[in-house]
């Protein structure tokens, strides 16, 4: 079943350039995505992965020297700077005027660093025995407490702290912050400490996930490696005590993310948690544009498949167009180019063929043409018509001898009757001749028989000079008369019109009809039947000389019903009224 199908669906030829064109297209197509799938892949990974870690880095590096650049302003400001010593000459002094003296150059001095470090904002001496702050650069919260500070890292004594919020009074911003305590004499060893803050628009450009060209997430990680500050705080919750386990630096797979990281020798980490699905979307718009291309290509393939097979199914139609012109007898038609070199051989073949082929139905026609005529000769010379008419002559003599008046009618009306049957001037006469000749007919049948019966001529005068083939009316009427009315009254119509080129020539009584088995006798045995009734020719003889004259544009028609009457259509061409035409004929 299945193999059958298979056949039925590759018989076609259309479907064969179809199929082969998408071969051709698919094929390298494959071929050339499994290749490159994996070795595009990878150069999109190493190409992204070598951004986000280069991006990363620079972050790092941002972050260190924002850490640096404190450390070193905090140099100044503790005890081993200039700043340092007279906040130690300040705390130990007693003259009220010389306090407010150092306390002047101390602002000064922190105004001058602040001032020479864009990148600070508040900087000041806090004492955690007290919780005091003072030598603030500018406004801070009352609420400030250093040890409530969120810490990042500590590296030989300083302390790294953020991102948390600016302790000034009237921010919210994101910064980070370093604390360096400060050794003053009589003061514990945590007791004072430098604490500088990054000023707001810092924090902004380091951590800015827009630098990726995709969803990014930054991350903290303190020295244990736990998340310390996330950007995304519902994926990655800062102090949920999760530790990442990586190495200094490298790639881990989480889930939906790859995670980047990136140590610090200040002992803390940052790392960025790219999305896969936006790892990936450069990869994915190539397959999207690989898989567009492609699909592109098949619909290509499927146009030209197409304009193929249009190429070919064109000139095959015109080829199955002429050979079933000529399997109706068509051979008269001109013959339609393809313009195609190869196709146009084949067709040249054929017409040549065809030509050949008419030739020889011309000459069978011919032959058989010329037979029927001396088949009909042959039964005129049969009847001596010399001696029917000196015997037609010499009984009308003696019925007027003898003053018989209707006998001697009766002879002349058959005189006329058989001197026009057995002529043998031509076969083809004018319509006048043939219904004069069906007059008489008709008369002398009419004086033959006891019941009425009545025929009625429709022919106009402007197809009287028509020419048509010799007793083939008489016929028509005498069937009507013998195998329609029979011995019953009636009335028979002949009506003659031109429709469309051609002489419809019909024939109705009103009688009892035939049967079917009635109409094949009349034609395959109408011989002894006819020897029986009227002159002994019948309707085969009216079907033999149409198909001789006429050929194929004739059509020979009987419509009878049982009790309704019988109708006898002959249609034949005006244009070969004189005998020519091909031979053919319908019934």
């Amino acid at each position: 079943m299945k193999e059958a199908v298979f056949k039925s669906l590759f018989s076609s030829l259309k479907t064969r350039l179809i199929v082969v064109l998408l071969l051709n297209t698919l094929i390298p197509l494959i071929l050339l995505g499994t290749v490159s799938y994996s070795f595009i892949q990878s150069i999109f990974e190493k190409k992204i992965e070598g951004g986000i870690r280069d991006m990363l880095r620079q972050t790092k590096i941002g972050l260190e020297n924002a850490f640096n650049n404190m450390e070193y302003a905090s140099l100044q400001l503790s005890s081993e700077g200039s700043v340092g010593e007279r906040l130690e000459r300040l705390l130990t002094s007693t003259s009220a005027f010389e306090q407010m003296q150092i306390t002047e150059e101390i602002m000064k001095y922190i105004n001058v660093v602040n001032f020479s470090n864009p990148n600070l904002g508040i900087l000041l001496y806090y004492f955690s025995r007290d919780e005091e702050v003072k030598f603030q650069s500018m406004m801070v919260d009352p609420h400030f407490n250093l040890q409530k500070l969120p810490l990042l890292s500590s590296v030989k004594g300083e302390f790294f702290y953020g991102p948390h919020r600016t302790t000034y009074r009237y921010g919210n911003n994101m910064v980070f912050s370093l604390a360096r305590p400060i050794k003053i004499k009589g003061y514990d060893q945590d007791a004072v400490y430098v604490y500088i803050e990054t000023n707001f628009k810092l924090f902004e450009d380091l951590l800015n996930p827009n630098v990726y060209g995709m969803k990014a997430t930054h991350l903290l990680l303190n020295e244990q490696g736990e998340v310390y500050y996330s950007d995304d705080q519902r994926q990655f919750p800062p102090g949920s005590g999760k530790a990442l386990s990586l190495e200094t630096s490298g790639k881990m797979n989480l889930d939906d993310y790859y995670l980047f990281k990136d140590r610090s020798e200040q002992g803390w980490s940052i790392a960025v948690a790219i999305v896969k699905r936006d790892f990936y979307s450069g990869f994915y718009k190539w397959l999207l544009t690989f898989g567009g291309v492609s699909f592109l290509c098949l619909f290509i393939s499927i146009l030209l498949a197409l304009l193929v097979w249009r190429s070919v199914y064109w000139p095959l139609k015109q080829i199955r167009k002429e050979i079933h012109f000529m399997a109706t007898s068509e051979f008269s038609r001109t013959l339609k180019w393809t313009h195609i070199k190869e196709f146009d051989h084949v067709l040249n073949e054929f017409d040549q063929t065809r030509k050949r082929i008419y030739r020889l139905f011309g000459e069978i026609q011919q032959k058989e043409r010329e037979k029927a005529q001396l088949q009909l000769e042959k039964l005129m010379h049969q009847i001596n018509p010399h001696f029917i008419h000196n015997t037609l002559n010499t009984i009308q003599w003696i019925a007027r001898m003898n003053g018989q008046r209707e006998i001697d009618r009766l002879v002349s009306i058959f005189t006329r009757i058989i001197h026009y049957n057995l002529a043998k001037e031509g076969g083809i006469v004018p319509l006048r001749e043939e219904i004069q000749a069906l007059e008489d007919y008709v008369t002398l049948q009419q004086i033959r028989y006891d019941h009425l019966f009545e025929v009625r001529f429709h022919v106009e005068d402007r197809l009287m000079n028509v020419c048509i083939p010799r007793f083939i009316l008489q016929p028509l009427i005498e069937n009507a008369l013998y195998h329609g009315l029979g011995d019953q009254d009636g009335s028979i119509d002949l009506s003659i019109d031109e429709q469309e080129g051609y002489l419809i020539i019909q024939v109705k009584d009103n009688g009892a009809g035939m049967s079917e088995a009635e109409v094949v006798r009349l034609f395959s045995d109408e011989r002894n039947e006819h020897r029986k009734t009227g002159i002994g020719i019948g309707l085969n003889y009216v079907y033999r000389m149409i198909k001789a004259h006429y050929g194929e544009e004739s059509q020979f028609h009987i419509d009878t019903r049982i009790g309704q009457g019988t109708v006898i259509t002959l249609r034949i061409p005006l244009q070969h009224a004189n005998g020519g035409g091909k031979p053919s004929f319908e019934v």
